[in-house]
């Protein structure tokens, strides 16, 4: 008779587990990449607001895949930690040169072997960029 309650109890811990979830992935949609603020009533630009919105939810989601330690963290946090960083972006016609300073976090992106050598960026007609970290 145990495993008769014990089913169906597990059954609904598991459903509302996965309801919390999307609960809180919307919740963080809304606050960081302010899904509320919908730029137009046209149900056409509505859509393309939550399409990019998911968008960059995902890029957000798959560079912390790569960082070490941050792999589950949400979208504000890794902006707070990695992206919102004081740099200077440097073009000299051939390449991109982008400085970034040293910060708390910086030994987490030296770990992520994808942004110590250059790379070339197709959308940029193959321009190279290149991360310098400074002091």
């Amino acid at each position: 008779m145990t495993n008769n309650t014990e089913l169906p109890l597990q059954s609904i811990l598991e459903v509302y587990a996965k309801r919390w979830r999307i609960e809180n992935k919307l919740s963080e949609l809304v606050a960081f990449f302010n899904l509320n603020a919908i730029s137009s009533p046209l149900m056409i630009r509505i859509h393309f607001d939550i399409l990019w919105s998911m968008i960059a939810d995902t890029l957000y989601h798959r560079f912390a895949k790569d960082l070490r330690r941050f792999e589950n963290n949400l979208a504000p946090t890794v902006f707070k930690k990695f992206i919102d960083v004081p740099g200077r972006v440097v073009y000299d016609g051939n390449k991109f040169l982008i400085k970034i300073r040293k910060r708390g976090h910086t030994p987490v992106l030296l770990g992520v072997e994808k942004l110590q050598s250059s790379f070339h960026v197709p959308w940029l007609n193959g321009k190279t960029i290149e991360i310098f970290w400074t002091a």
